[in-house]
């Protein structure tokens, strides 16, 4: 999985994006690490196969110009390499200029079937109309091409949302093409220079939450990333795609929903937070019970879960509180010479 943050706003993004992405970036990431804004015209990115710290040491990161963005880190996927376009964001160009950035948090979940034998095709007739596919190379993605190569499912959204975009679709409407043709349990986000003012998103089924302060709008996988100015945040609402500008968010459901999700109910948030509190009585890994199968059980039958999305709830409520322990640990990267960070959490009485 992965953790994601976005800030638009007055305020300089890349700075807000850093510091949230520390407070996040050990739950679920810490393995490949990416930032773009947006400013003037020009979409901006830099990443790396690595973890924050690696990312800011290594790129202009945080001189980024811009006061809209977003940042991303990710686990390490299937196979260990330092390919850092395995990373996000994914980026489409027109004329050798950057036109598109996205990003995603999720993974094929029920649509697992559906990314192996769409992207390919898709892929392939991105590449015709002349999109670049950086991911595209013959070790490491997860989608495998007719000829044995190998490249990543979202760099391929991202060149179809361009395309769309470019003959003339609204760039938020473009994300709900997209994942309904090839969906993934996922929410995603997209700069657009077609959209300067405004972050747009798709959300299927994990967690994107959105609040407001007097200077703008933070997104992020959980609320534990919110400065403590942040305040009236809410969950952006599943199977939806809309924009999220500086003082507010428009979202409206998919036209045609690939799947059905299950809702949050305060019973499903009863028995998670005490799930979750109890195991936390020892501490280890958001891992360990972020994506608990003990969390899909909470649920009625459904094409899609929100597991991931109460579990981060839940956290943060402790977080807010003054309950939880972070300490961050540190385990082996993408080669020997990285790391990536792990927080381990544990319930304070």
């Amino acid at each position: 999985m992965c953790t994601i943050a976005a800030y638009n706003g007055t305020k300089r993004a890349a700075p807000i994006l850093v510091d949230m992405m520390g407070r996040l970036e050990g739950l679920d990431g810490g393995f490949y690490t990416g930032i773009a804004t947006i400013h003037e015209g020009r979409i901006y990115s830099a990443k790396v196969a690595g973890d924050l710290e690696r990312l800011l040491n290594t790129t202009d990161a945080l001189e980024l110009p811009g006061t809209i963005g977003f940042i991303h880190s990710r686990t390490p996927g299937n196979v260990k390499s330092d390919f850092a376009e395995m990373g996000h964001p994914f980026t489409a160009e027109i004329g050798g200029e950057t036109q598109t950035a996205l990003i995603l948090n999720g993974c094929g979940g029920v649509f697992g079937q559906d990314i192996v034998t769409r992207i390919p095709g898709a892929a392939l007739r991105m590449q015709e109309r002349g999109y670049t596919l950086k991911s595209h190379n013959n070790v490491i993605g997860n989608v495998t091409m007719p000829d044995g190569s190998k490249v990543h499912s979202n760099d391929v959204r991202c060149q179809m949302v361009c395309d769309k975009i470019a003959n003339g679709m609204d760039a938020a409407f473009a994300m709900q093409e997209v994942f309904s043709e090839i969906p993934a349990e996922a929410v995603s986000l997209v700069l657009s220079l077609t959209e300067p003012e405004a972050i747009c998103f798709a959300r299927l089924c994990m967690p994107m939450h959105v609040g407001f302060c007097d200077h703008g709008a933070y997104m992020s996988t959980a609320p534990l990333a919110f400065a403590e100015e942040t305040c009236n945040y809410t969950l952006l609402p599943p199977m939806s795609y809309g924009k999220v500008y500086r003082n507010k968010f428009e979202a409206a459901p998919f036209v045609h929903a690939p799947a059905t999700v299950a809702p949050i109910t305060p019973q499903v948030m009863a028995k998670a937070y005490e799930y979750i509190e109890e195991k936390l009585r020892t501490p280890m890994p958001f891992t360990k019970i972020g994506w608990s199968d003990v969390l899909n059980e909470l649920y009625p039958k459904a094409d899609c879960t929100q597991r991931g999305t109460v579990a981060y709830q839940v956290i943060s409520e402790l977080h807010r509180q003054g309950r939880l322990k972070v300490e961050t640990k540190y385990i082996e990267g993408q080669t020997e010479e990285l790391r990536a960070p792990v927080f381990w959490l544990q319930v304070k009485d």
